[in-house]
């Protein structure tokens, strides 16, 4: 009996440690798996002044994957399908073709052991003030507004090359953060010349005001030199507030930014000048809606624009939202456009945290 009960007692335990060791094994191999999430975005819009993008359209697709490498490097990778518009002469009449390009929007690797210091290499989101590395479907609007893309154009600020950013020994948060780009941007830098490197800075203050407010403060600047005639700089500086309160911060939380940027680009044969500034407030009604307002003034080679925006969003959970935004842009041509767009947002998968 005593023999039985003892072959009993070491059957379980045998068992028992192929069990842990199977399950240490999925364990290890689930580790090798990279979180993977996407994104989607579908809008229908109405325009009295461009009629090539109304209707309905599926508009962009991001597919996120994320892991770490090893104990010293994680790295992450955002491919995007965006629709492209491109216009076409057939007959003397013009045409407009609709396609969609698929693109690297972020493939880059870091550094997770370093102390003090994140070093950064591959094709990212530069950090340039405050919204250059918010992802497309992560902005407070349905678009980057009109001075993001009269100064950075549609695709945004994402160069291949390197960064370092570290924290600064301060009693509150402070970071700055370096990036050598190579500048295949065209609305920003000489493409034609590889030799010769963008760099960019952002110095980065978040102060706590209370346990419920805080205040941001951010300075940006961008420069590249190619030749003696060939030069492009940028600077900017934003200001950002934001309100949860501790208790009641699920259905109320308030937030103000504004954003002043001047670019100048120099070349060759020509030169332009951009700069001005863009202001937002957002309000949350309530545990799932949201009112938007948003302000820009500038000046593109001397041409002044403004442009008006109003958004309510309706947001059932942080994997999906319903935003309907309506924008009036007087860009000094004799007709003002108004702009109607209702915008579907959704996320599955793995799910990155957004830029405070």
């Amino acid at each position: 009996m005593r023999s039985m009960l003892s072959i009993a007692v070491i059957g379980l335990l045998t068992s028992g440690n192929i069990h842990a060791e199977g399950l240490a094994k999925r364990a290890r191999g689930n580790s090798f798996n990279p979180q993977i999430g996407l994104n989607s975005l579908f809008s229908y819009k109405n325009s009295n002044k461009n009629s090539s993008t109304d209707g309905f359209s599926f508009d962009e697709a991001e597919l996120q994957f994320s892991s770490d490498v090893d104990a010293y490097f994680r790295a992450e990778a955002t491919i995007a399908i965006h629709k492209e518009i491109e216009e076409e002469e057939h007959d003397g009449h013009t045409h407009n073709h609709t396609s969609y390009a698929v693109e690297p929007e972020e493939i880059f690797v870091e550094t997770t052991a370093l102390p003090v210091l994140t070093v950064r290499a591959g094709k990212f989101l530069t950090s340039f003030g405050k919204l250059n590395t918010t992802h497309t479907h992560a902005l407070p609007f349905v678009d980057k507004g009109l001075l993001q893309e009269k100064v950075f154009g549609d695709e945004g600020l994402s160069e291949v090359g390197a960064s370092v950013s570290g924290l600064l020994p301060l009693s509150w948060f402070s970071e700055l953060t370096y990036s050598a780009l190579q500048g295949d941007n065209e609305d920003v830098f000489n493409a034609e010349d590889k030799h010769s490197l963008g760099h960019a800075a952002r110095f980065t203050n978040l102060f706590e005001l209370s346990d419920s407010a805080t205040i941001e403060f951010g300075l940006s600047g961008l420069t590249q030199k190619a030749h003696e005639e060939t030069k492009t700089d940028i600077y900017g500086a934003d200001l950002t507030f934001k309100w949860k309160p501790v208790n009641l911060g699920k259905y109320n939380s308030f937030s103000w930014s504004t954003e002043y940027i001047k670019k100048d680009k120099k070349g060759e044969d020509s030169s332009s000048e951009v700069k001005g500034v863009s202001s937002y407030l957002k309000y949350q009604t309530s545990q799932r809606t949201f009112v938007q307002y948003r302000f820009e003034d500038l000046k593109v080679d001397d041409v002044k624009n403004t442009a008006h925006s109003a958004l309510v969003a309706y947001v059932p959970s942080e994997f999906s939202s319903i935003r309907l935004q309506f924008d009036r842009i007087d860009d000094n041509s004799e007709e003002k456009e108004n702009k109607l767009t209702l915008q579907f947002n959704i996320s599955i998968g793995a799910h990155p945290a957004h830029n405070y």
